[in-house]
């Protein structure tokens, strides 16, 4: 399961009773694994809000599009927290959380993670480095090897920014439509791609300098290459 797949998904009992809706994934305040959710409980009334609840995912299943929590009403705070073995308070939402390397450098932030729901254990991390490199090279994939855990603020991985794999961007876009241009005998598509990393870029000065302009390179190489090509 993938954790953009589950924010504001409907909770039902084991009767089909509505019970509320996903709020976070959370995670163990150390280990790279998903350990329980957050849950908003439908309004007292259709009105009144209700405190969140906290569910252990071991009690939890995926059915139809929804979360069914094996029970017929959601459990304490203290019942699960006693169930899991951590206190609400000390669990992680990993979303959004800084992401740093193993020698402590910051490379983004945490866009995406996929996670064995059977035993909670993180399988794959998806990395933003921002909107410039997210367009130019798209976001960056650790596997469950190069995760460590949560530690000092950030997600921590257990390898370096040269190890970590890209899946592709513009650059990989830009190749695939070079052959389209090519067989068009057209450079409109060289224009397009032009126009779009000129927005890209615009928006995207935050990032780092250095790490930034080997992107860039790199797409320019391959709209450069596809030109050439298309004579």
């Amino acid at each position: 399961m993938r954790l953009s797949e589950i924010a504001e998904r409907t909770v039902l009992s084991t009767e089909g009773r509505e019970l509320g809706t996903v709020g976070e994934v959370l995670f163990h305040p150390q280990a790279a694994q998903v350990v329980g959710l957050s849950v908003r409980p439908p309004r007292a009334g259709g009105l009144v809000p209700r405190a969140e609840r906290f569910v252990p995912i071991a009690q939890c299943r995926v059915e139809r599009g929804a979360i069914v929590f094996e029970g017929k009403k959601l459990p304490s705070i203290e019942k699960s927290e006693r169930q899991i073995g951590l206190v609400w308070d000390e669990t992680v939402q990993w979303r959004g959380m800084p992401v740093a390397t193993a020698s402590g450098e910051a490379v983004g932030s945490v866009a995406d993670a996929v996670f064995d729901w059977t035993t909670g254990a993180v399988e794959t991390l998806e990395i933003s480095s921002g909107v410039l490199a997210d367009v130019s090279i798209g976001k960056l994939s650790a596997p469950a090897s190069a995760i460590s855990g949560f530690r000092d603020g950030a997600v921590r991985l257990a390898c370096e920014y040269t190890d970590l794999r890209a899946s592709g961007g513009v650059a990989k876009v830009a190749a695939a439509g070079a052959a389209v241009a090519k067989d068009a005998g057209s450079k409109a598509a060289k224009r397009a791609y032009d126009a779009g990393m000129s927005a890209a870029i615009s928006v995207g000065r935050s990032f780092k300098s250095g790490t930034g302009r080997r992107m860039i390179d790199a797409v320019k190489k391959a709209v450069s290459d596809a030109t050439r090509e298309d004579g």
